[in-house]
């Protein structure tokens, strides 16, 4: 007799505990200001924001507190209920089904989920996010960095990764599904602490690791490439200009810093 194929393990099972997420829906000075440094020159009051996978709820906790409209789509059954008991609006749909009800967002976030889609999944997802942002949207999103031996901490230590990004795959993405680069870099750097010394020690570290970057893109003849554990991707959709076109740090991976000077 043939045996039937096991049902294929479910990784996201325990990934509550393992997260250790409480669904308090709430956010630490030192997130709090990571999420600042990240939207720097992106407005908030008022825009509608949509947060893909938004887990333990503190970035739709720091958005709501910036006066945006927020909600949410998670897969994760508690953290749902979770984010309804605090007031947050948040749902099981998919992008899809909120293109088709012809929903529309002035931003679009995702922390630490791209990561979680295949290729064929990043491509649609990619296009669903563009109809999904009105003109001149913004879509935000954070993952491992796979261009970086820093990264492989990140990018390993999840058993529900599927992929692997860098800068030039996501300038593939956003050239695929009608997005302009505003800027792939590393992630924002922001204290443990508000005091003068903390900061001056975080100024030193990066100026630091961007003396770095550019040594080795020297060395190895290449384009100068963030090599921090994480990465972060500001995409637009072409229309109205809400957010210049560069930021501080920005790196288009078409146009790569080629190991300028020092400092």
């Amino acid at each position: 007799m043939n045996t039937p194929p096991a049902a294929a393990p479910d990784l996201y099972s325990h990934y509550t505990e393992w997260k250790q997420w409480s669904g308090a829906f709430v956010v630490g000075g030192k997130e709090a200001r990571y999420f600042a440094a990240e939207f720097r020159g992106i407005p908030l009051q008022g825009r509608r924001l949509l947060e893909i996978g938004f887990g333990n709820g503190g970035f739709l906790a720091w958005a709501r507190g910036q006066g945006a409209q927020v909600s949410g789509i998670e897969i994760n059954d508690a953290m749902l209920e979770a984010a309804q008991r605090h007031g947050f609006e948040a749902s099981k749909a998919t992008l899809s089904e909120l293109a088709e009800r012809g929903e529309q967002y002035d931003l679009v976030a995702a922390f630490d989920v791209l990561e979680h889609w295949d290729v064929e999944e990043l491509l649609q997802n990619f296009g669903l996010i563009r109809q999904l942002l009105r003109e001149g949207g913004v879509f935000l999103a954070r993952f491992p960095n796979g261009q970086s031996p820093f990264g492989r901490v990140f990018q390993h230590g999840d058993f529900s990764h599927k992929s692997t990004l860098s800068s030039f795959k996501i300038e593939y993405l956003a050239t695929a599904t009608g997005l302009e680069v505003v800027r792939v870099a590393n992630a924002r750097r922001v204290p443990a602490h508000t005091d003068p010394l903390s900061a001056l020690r975080q100024r030193w570290l990066a100026w630091r690791r961007r003396r770095i970057e550019r040594r080795l893109s020297r060395l190895y003849g290449m384009p100068r490439l963030p090599l921090d554990p994480n990465l972060v991707a500001v995409l637009r959709k072409p229309g109205r200009q809400d957010i210049p076109a560069t930021t501080d740090d920005a790196t288009k991976p078409g146009s790569l810093e080629q190991g300028g000077r020092d400092g």
